[in-house]
């Protein structure tokens, strides 16, 4: 999907989070290709949580801050509300025991599928049709910043 290069970084860390969905489902179903993801309980949780706090959590405060005040209400509380689910969805399977934890994290993963194909199939285009050029330049130059060049500046954390 064409999108605008102001929100670029945004998308990129969709691929990412859509990866992650990816390895979760595939490994939880227990594929035995599951795209290098931990084929334990401990395994995948570590691998969504270090996500969350590396990539996602940076990810969508830069998205709540930046963007929520351009977003029709019903947008802005949707966006917020499955942020927060995210983040209670990983907590939970991290602790819950095994078998609550693979449905939490099914369910974690499943939301993340879903949550970045309506950001990139309805909120972005709807967000590129409404805001002019040159609010969506500083908006793509503040994620550069705190997503991109911070991003470079953590190589050694995870990041």
């Amino acid at each position: 999907m064409k999108r605008s290069r102001h929100l670029t970084p945004l998308s990129s860390e969709h691929h990412q989070a859509l990866l992650v969905a990816f390895q979760v489902k595939k490994s939880l179903a227990g594929h035995a290709e599951s795209a290098g993801a931990p084929r334990d309980l401990p395994g995948l949780v570590s691998l969504a949580r270090r996500f969350l706090g590396t990539v996602l959590e940076p990810h969508v405060a830069a998205e709540e801050e930046l963007l929520t005040r351009h977003l029709p209400e019903v947008d802005g509380r949707r966006l917020a509300a499955e942020h927060a689910e995210l983040r209670r969805l990983m907590e939970e399977a991290r602790r819950r025991p095994a078998v609550e934890g693979r449905a939490l994290l099914g369910g974690f993963a499943d939301l993340l599928e879903r949550h970045v194909r309506w950001e990139e199939r309805e909120l972005f285009p709807a967000l590129e049709a409404s805001v002019g050029e040159a609010e969506l330049s500083r908006i793509g130059a503040e994620l550069e910043r705190r997503l991109v060049l911070a991003g470079q500046g953590s190589k050694g954390t995870g990041r």
